[in-house]
C-alpha cells in the first residue's frame, strides 16, 4: 500500500511539471517576427537572357540592407560586379529606376515562383546603349 501511495505522489509531481507554463505560454512575450526579405536572402545561380549579349550565366548574393527594412541588395547584378537595390513586397521584387556603380543604369522587377527560383526582367542602360534582360535566379 506505502508503494501505491508513492507512486502516486510521484505520479502527481509529473504531472504538475508537465503543466508549468513555458515562455510560449507568456501573453507579454514578443509575437516572433518574420522578415519577408528572409526567402531571398542567398547566393543564387542566375541565367540571364540579353536582348544585345545573348545568355550569360553568373551568381548573385542577395542580402539584407541594414539601412531599410524592405530592401535587399542584390551583389554582382547581370554579371556586373557591381550592387542594385530592389524594395520587397510578399513575393515581389521591384528594383526602381537607379544608378548601378558608375556603369550605368538600371530598372525591373521579379517573383519568387518557388522557394528556389525568382523569375526576373529588368532594362539596364551603359552609356548610350539600352539592353532589356530577363533571368531566372535558381538558389544554391
Amino acid at each position: 500500500m506505502k508503494k501505491l501511495l508513492y507512486l502516486s505522489v510521484a505520479l502527481s509531481g509529473l504531472f504538475m511539471a508537465s503543466c508549468a507554463s513555458d515562455k510560449k505560454d507568456d501573453p507579454n512575450a514578443p509575437e516572433p517576427t518574420t522578415d519577408p526579405r528572409d526567402k531571398f536572402v542567398a547566393y543564387w545561380n542566375v541565367n540571364e537572357n540579353s536582348a544585345t549579349a545573348g545568355t550569360n550565366t553568373h551568381t548573385v548574393n542577395i542580402i539584407k540592407s541594414t539601412t531599410n527594412s524592405s530592401e535587399v541588395l542584390i551583389n554582382n547584378f547581370s554579371g556586373l560586379s557591381v550592387s542594385a537595390r530592389a524594395t520587397i513586397n510578399n513575393s515581389i521584387l521591384t528594383i526602381p529606376y537607379q544608378q548601378i556603380g558608375s556603369i550605368g543604369f538600371t530598372k525591373g522587377s521579379g517573383t519568387l515562383t518557388n522557394a528556389t527560383n525568382i523569375s526576373m526582367s529588368y532594362t539596364t542602360t551603359i552609356s548610350t546603349s539600352r539592353d532589356s534582360c530577363t533571368a531566372t535566379y535558381t538558389k544554391q
